[in-house]
């Protein structure tokens, strides 16, 4: 009983049996469906059916009371049985002790009860009634209709749902809200007491609602200094840049300290066009300029700048096409740097005369996870795979791999690595799309980036 539901559930079902036992002890039930299946407890009943049999007996004979059926016997004041072959030992014990005690005595035999009540008429006399009362339960439990069972466990699952419905509301909107999506946020009543769970629930509600708000906040605030701070560095880089220029032109040597200034001039200037980038694909909340592409005319219009690079690089790029079905819905420059990014990634940690294979092929519905239960049900999905034979990735760093300025140990290390942004870019185009970018280490050495996309067939 791992989940709250169950424990709830448990709970629920062990109190609602309680009062099922609790209602059948102080509440037996009496509905007569013939003398033989109830037992008789109010001495003004026994005394109205012992005038109704001897009333019998005398109008019509034995005939009379064999009506009543073999779970009503009745006794004379001496201990006869009227009408009756005969009483058990059992019967006869119990026939001998009410005559001693002048009260009843009853006792279980098997399956049955059996209970023996004096009784005295207004007319005069004295009287005995037998029962024979059929019960299958031990004498310890408490009879229970045989609806218990499923009525209490339809009542328990019913409220046990009902109860924890705000708290399964507070799992989806966390677990959205880890995957990026900042928007979520929970309905809350205005009203203290209103809603399912009460103060405490509303309460619980209302502080994830002030968490998400706040940290919304932080992330926008930070969102715009990268952006302020980008463009404020984008006119003193312009302006270094320009000083180098005229330096050239002014030299009559060029030092070499030039080239290198330039180089890293163009680093700059780099890393400020990708923070930018991430910057404005992040708050972006929705795809513009919408249209209608395929995935193979992209990814062999990016192999002829790919292959350049992987050449000076002493690598090589290959594409292996396994579905002609790769129409998608989205914007086309977006995806283009999304894929672009990725594949610039492989080729930069790809070991020499290694090849990065580019793999486009179709997927499964399962393939979008957490987007399955809102795709239609004959959707279908592509695959775009992309795999190097790099040194890989610790797999305690797979989970971070996709956040903004995230690089491993090695990558820091290795004159090839990034800023760490291309990879944020394209999970960022990628969830636009609808989609899911994932990676894992690849067998034998190196990276394997898997981007799933909804197909426009």
């Amino acid at each position: 009983m791992r989940t709250f539901f169950f424990q709830l559930f448990l709970s629920f079902w062990v109190v609602t049996i309680g009062i099922f036992i609790g209602a059948t002890v102080f509440f037996p039930n009496r509905d007569p469906g013939s003398f033989g299946d109830i037992k008789v407890s109010s001495e003004a009943t026994k005394k109205e059916l012992v005038e109704y049999a001897i009333a019998r007996y005398r109008d019509v004979g034995c005939a009379g009371l064999a009506g009543l059926g073999n779970g009503f016997v009745l006794i004379e004041g001496n201990g006869t049985a009227i009408c009756q072959a005969g009483l058990s030992e059992v019967e006869k014990d119990l026939v001998g002790s009410v005559l001693r005690s002048d009260s009843s005595a009853g006792r279980h035999v098997g399956s049955a009860y059996l209970e023996v009540t004096p009784v005295v008429l207004a007319a005069g006399g004295r009287w005995m009634i037998l029962q024979r009362i059929n019960s299958s339960r031990k004498p310890w439990f408490p009879p229970l209709p045989k609806s218990a069972l499923p009525i209490s466990i339809v009542v328990t699952f019913f409220f046990a749902l009902l109860l924890t419905r705000p708290v399964r509301a507070l799992s989806v909107a966390f677990r959205r809200f880890s995957n990026g999506d900042l928007s979520v946020r929970l309905p809350v009543s205005e009203r203290r007491w209103s809603g399912l769970g009460g103060a405490d629930v509303r309460s619980l509600m209302l502080d994830f609602n002030d968490m998400a708000d706040r940290i919304n906040e932080l992330i926008d605030a930070q969102k715009l200094l990268v952006r302020d701070v980008s463009h404020e560095l984008r006119s003193p880089l312009a302006r270094l840049r320009l000083a180098l220029e005229m330096t050239r032109e002014e030299s009559v040597v060029e030092p070499p300290s030039l080239d290198r200034m330039e180089l890293e001039a163009e680093r700059l200037n780099d890393l400020i066009g990708q923070m930018l980038t991430l910057s404005l694909i992040e708050s972006t909340k929705e795809l513009t300029h919408v249209e209608r592409f395929t995935i193979l005319e992209m990814l062999e219009e990016l192999m002829l700048d790919m292959e350049f690079e992987a050449a000076a690089r002493a690598c090589s790029v290959r594409l292996l096409v396994q579905t002609e079905a790769s129409a998608v819905e989205g914007n086309w420059e977006l995806m283009r740097r999304a894929i672009e990014n990725v594949i610039r990634n492989a080729i930069r940690f790809t070991v020499e005369g290694s090849e990065v294979l580019i793999e486009l092929s179709e997927g499964s519905r399962g393939d979008l996870e957490g987007h399955a239960e809102e795709l239609p049900f004959d959707a279908r999905t592509l695959r775009v795979r992309i795999s190097d034979r790099g040194p890989g990735v610790p797999s305690a760093s797979l989970p971070n791999l996709f956040r903004a300025f995230y690089r491993t140990d090695s990558a820091r290390r290795d004159s090839t690595g990034g800023f760490g942004v291309g990879l944020s870019i394209a999970e960022r185009a990628v969830h636009l799309h609808g989609g899911t970018i994932s990676a894992r280490n690849r067998d034998g050495g190196g990276l394997v980036v898997e981007i799933m996309l909804l197909s426009a067939w």
